[in-house]
């Protein structure tokens, strides 16, 4: 897999780093999680323009992904869950979400879920 530096685009991710609970206007616990990320990332790989059907095989049956990115580099720093800003502001929310990861010898392929815009 080889993804030429003058194809890359620039994008921002930010990383799961764990959890925290959920407290209420009084401090007490609710009892639920939520996921706390990274600061965003500048980062630079091949962004394809939609699913095609090279990546089908890659990932299986699974249709629940609308773009994907390839990285040759030696190691990939995105993970299952990472938070992606690609073609919008990274000041406002994310716009797509990582949601599986293809590694091999020479490369990662990434899978990437559109989310929905959140104001």
């Amino acid at each position: 897999m080889r993804s030429l530096q003058r194809n890359w685009r620039d994008l921002y991710y930010a990383v799961p780093l764990g959890s925290e609970s959920i407290k209420d206007e009084y401090g007490n616990d609710t009892l639920e999680r939520k996921t706390v990320y990274s600061s965003p990332t500048a980062f630079r790989a091949n962004v394809s323009a939609n699913a095609g059907q090279e990546a089908v095989s890659v990932f299986g049956a699974l249709t629940g992904y609308s773009r994907t990115i390839s990285y040759s580099g030696e190691s990939c720093p995105l993970d299952e869950g990472s938070l992606i800003w690609f073609g919008t502001d990274v000041s406002g929310p994310h716009n797509y979400v990582v949601i599986k990861v293809a590694d091999s010898k020479n490369g990662y392929l990434i899978a990437l879920r559109e989310v929905s815009k959140r104001g």
